[in-house]
């Protein structure tokens, strides 16, 4: 058995059942922060690296053989290793730990689209967030919602011949780090945030925001990509659009539940925009259209094809979406929201351009799943 594990390999090996143990031995606040996750539930045990080494014989008694350990970036972890080796266990280290793990990106090819096209959804186990890449082969590819990681997205473009020529964030993202910015910087893409929630001064990277009803070019035609101003989980969310196929809807709609309306502090007046958004705007387009949103909540919202996706006619079966009172669409999504995590603000002031931090401050500013949702349903 090799001594290491990639986060490539891990994650396959969760969603196939065949890891044992996840041994996480960060401390325990950090391993209440956020661990490592598939798409299966894998045993998973937390024990600070300190009490690891005063209980090794104990701890190689009691774990299996193929456990692997975890620690924040794979150091102490393959400290571990030794010592558990020498107790005669048999187990594997996460290769650069949770730091790793956070950067892992898994495309799924997306189906149903129409003849000429390809897509994939990217799927970010760590933060439970989704990114696009759309386009037409030897043409033009879109990238919505990129994670702060670019070299995945190029890859995929350039194994369809595809130029990245427009970048887009649906709304100013409080939960990650947009990588936004830096892939149309790389690519000679154009870069679209919404104006409305960057504060709408001047940003200090380039930035061309979609107006309601914006073609998206892609070298085809018959390709006719629409921007839809969605507003309500952000003051400008923004939803793309291939009529008769698919939409983007960022966090204004997800599998279960839409975006909570709070994290500009407009709680009560941006709900009431979503509820509007919501019955005036989704409910005219074709109800077979396939939804995909830029999150999911729970792992029972990754269909069995593996993809996080609905569509409109379901979005509209559940408990609040149905619902036609404002009055109580407004005061059930205001009152199911739990607080935002302390981070969201100062992550909002990063993708608006308006703070810079370093590395390590991004990689703290990031931990944990995202907190998005407002709930709507069960």
């Amino acid at each position: 058995m090799e001594r290491t594990i990639t986060t490539q390999d891990l994650y396959r090996e969760i969603a196939a059942g065949e890891v044992p143990m996840l041994l996480d031995v960060r401390n325990q606040d950090e391993f209440a922060a956020w661990q490592v996750e598939g798409t299966q539930p894998v045993m998973t045990r937390n024990l600070p690296i300190w009490m690891a080494v005063e209980q090794i014989e104990d701890l190689a008694r009691e774990i299996p053989d193929g456990t692997v350990v975890v620690c924040a970036h794979g150091n102490g972890s393959d400290l571990l290793l030794d010592m558990l080796a020498d107790e005669g266990k048999v187990v594997r280290n996460l290769e650069g730990g949770t730091a790793a793990w956070a950067a892992l990106l898994i495309p799924k090819a997306l189906p149903g689209l129409p003849t000429g096209m390809v897509g994939w959804q990217v799927q970010r186990p760590a933060k439970a967030c989704l990114s696009y890449v759309i386009g037409v082969p030897g043409k033009s590819a879109i990238v919505v919602d990129p994670a702060r990681f670019p070299d995945p997205y190029v890859e995929l473009a350039a194994a369809e011949g595809m130029t990245i020529t427009h970048v887009i964030d649906t709304h100013v993202h409080a939960d990650h780090i947009t990588g936004g910015p830096e892939l149309a910087e790389m690519t000679g893409a154009t870069y679209h945030v919404p104006i409305e929630d960057t504060g709408k001064a001047p940003t200090p990277f380039a930035n061309t925001p979609l107006p309601d009803g914006s073609d998206i070019d892609l070298g085809d035609a018959s390709v006719r990509i629409l921007s839809i101003k969605m507003p309500g989980h952000t003051p400008g969310s923004t939803c793309i659009n291939l009529p008769g196929s698919f939409l983007l809807t960022g966090d204004t709609v997800f599998v279960r539940g839409v975006g909570r309306p709070d994290l500009t502090g407009k709680a009560e007046e941006l709900a009431k925009e979503l509820f509007h958004t919501v019955h005036d705007r989704l409910r005219p387009l074709d109800p077979a259209t396939m939804v995909l949103p830029a999150h999911w909540s729970f792992d029972n919202e990754i269909g069995e094809d593996g993809l996080v996706r609905t569509d409109l006619a379901t979005v509209f079966t559940s408990t609040l979406l149905s619902e036609d009172d404002m009055v109580r669409f407004v005061e059930e999504v205001v009152t199911s929201l739990p607080s935002a995590p302390d981070t969201y603000d100062t992550i909002r002031l990063v993708n608006s351009g308006r703070q810079v931090r370093s590395a390590d401050e991004i990689e703290f500013l990031e931990i944990g799943k995202n907190q998005c949702a407002a709930s709507t349903t069960t």
